[in-house]
């Protein structure tokens, strides 16, 4: 399981027809690079949707490209498996970015759930 050692909310953005929060997620464990979660709003709280992996070294690709192959969708690599539990591990893994940082609250006031 990764260990989330920083989070910061980076606004919301348009995917297809969903809105989603991203949100830059910095884990603990080494050789992981940074990685963007991306978060909607559901009926129950916010869901994981997808999680990408930033391969991008800063040094060369300093205006965060997200156009080319340097982020990778590691969504279903880390959370499903014989050596994950899945849905334990993506909950744990949300879990942990929403409570870093103020991110839930963050994402409140993205999506406009402050006075509920």
């Amino acid at each position: 399981m990764l260990t989330v050692r920083r989070a910061a909310c980076r606004g919301i953005r348009e995917w297809g027809d969903q809105r989603l929060a991203e949100v830059e997620v910095h884990a603990g464990d080494p050789g992981v690079p940074e990685l963007l979660a991306y978060f909607r709003e559901g009926p129950k709280g916010y869901q994981l949707v997808r999680v990408l992996a930033n391969d991008a070294r800063t040094e060369v690709d300093w205006y965060d490209n997200d156009m080319h192959d340097a982020f990778r969708d590691v969504t279903m690599q880390w959370f499903s498996g014989p050596s994950h539990l899945s849905d334990n591990d993506r909950r744990t893994f949300a879990e942990d970015v929403l409570n870093s940082d103020g991110v839930r609250s963050d994402l409140d006031l993205l999506f406009g759930r402050s006075g509920r």
